[in-house]
């Protein structure tokens, strides 16, 4: 190496050396998080036992979460059952919530935060109240955006308000309150798979009705009956998929049977028929475009019934549950549930029922 490569070589190697000191510098010090800080509701963890009700507000809703003798229910909905596993796992985040870092008190930043009150039109947030048995708030604030991997994967962090107070706060810890009451609750409606269906009648709201229905289990494809002279079905699939209309069944939204009307003029009944002799009975109703909202019940067609007695018992527990409620239920199923005879014909274009 000449000297004058040797002096080139020292100097980049220098300037390379004052620009890694330069860096190293002016990165952003760490930032340690301390392990005893402060539980943002302490005592409640002691006091889960305790618990007798928890309310949730947001800017559409407000409902209920309370202990039954035999669980927790939805008390606005008749004390519609709630999973307990969900009621003991936003207790348990709740009391495990710790403070991190003081936000802003300024009303004015809080819609950034998602912390508007809940009385405010559009608020994003979440209030919640968790009381004890004799009316006394064990823990209360204001939920609101949240941060999925502050701590890396699986760690989150959300901002609150705690209680009534201004002041914001980004804590450790997320809170699952869901958007609404089936949130809270067993979303299967039912699930009866196609080889169990023998029979699907449905009344339109004009009392025409569509048939479909097979003589045989072992017989593959179920026929649409009172096909008109010089018309064909709109295809064997179209047919035979009518026969999943109640395969896994899940709500959408749930309420109170007197809470959505379902006028006469609109309203479609259903009756499906199982091998076993289990009949379960709907009526749907079509709400603007895409909406559909049902009712279910159970009975036993006596004369086909294998086992009249184990019918009965699953009629009579499914009856339990679903009598005096209404569902949302998605379009597919929606569709089948109000499917017009017509629509199943060739020709029926985008009103097809699957």
């Amino acid at each position: 190496m000449t000297a004058r490569s040797f002096i080139l070589y020292s100097i980049i190697t220098a300037i390379l050396v004052v620009a890694a000191i330069v860096a190293v510098s002016s990165r952003p010090a760490s930032t340690l998080i301390a392990r005893d800080r402060a539980l943002i509701f302490p005592g409640v963890d002691a006091k889960l036992n305790d618990v007798a009700s928890f309310e949730i507000k947001s800017a559409d809703r407000a409902y209920t979460i309370k202990r039954k003798s035999d669980g927790w229910g939805i008390a606005e909905l008749g004390g519609y059952g709630a999973d307990f596993n969900k009621v003991k796992t936003v207790l348990v985040e709740l009391a495990q919530l710790k403070f991190l870092e003081a936000k802003t008190s300024d009303p004015k930043r809080y819609e950034r935060l998602g912390l508007r009150d809940v009385t405010a039109k559009g608020a994003k947030s979440r209030e919640i109240t968790v009381r004890d048995k004799d009316g006394k708030v064990l823990a209360s604030g204001l939920i609101g955006n949240r941060n999925e991997d502050l701590f890396g994967s699986g760690r989150g962090g959300t901002y609150m308000r705690v209680g009534d107070k201004k002041q914001t706060w980004l804590v450790e810890g997320i809170v699952s309150t869901g958007a609404g009451p089936s949130d809270w609750v067993n979303k299967k409606i039912v699930d009866i798979k196609r080889p169990r269906i023998k029979r699907l009648v449905i009344q339109a709201p004009g009392g025409g009705l569509t048939v479909v229905s097979r003589p045989l289990a072992k017989q593959k494809d179920f026929q649409l009956a009172d096909i008109p002279a010089g018309k064909r079905q709109r295809g064997k699939w179209e047919t035979n998929d009518m026969a999943k209309v109640l395969d896994k069944v899940e709500l959408i939204d749930l309420k109170r049977a007197d809470q959505i009307p379902m006028p006469k003029d609109k309203l479609y009944k259903a009756t499906i028929q199982t091998f076993g002799g289990l009949l379960i009975h709907t009526q749907a109703i079509k709400v603007g475009k895409k909406k559909f909202w049902a009712r279910f019940s159970a009975s036993v067609d006596a004369g086909a019934a294998t086992d009249a007695k184990k019918v009965k018992e699953a009629a009579d527990i499914f009856n339990a549950r679903h009598n005096g409620y209404v569902y949302e239920v998605n379009e597919k199923t929606g569709k089948k549930l109000t499917c017009d005879h017509v629509n199943l014909l060739e020709g029926a274009g985008l009103k097809a029922c699957a």
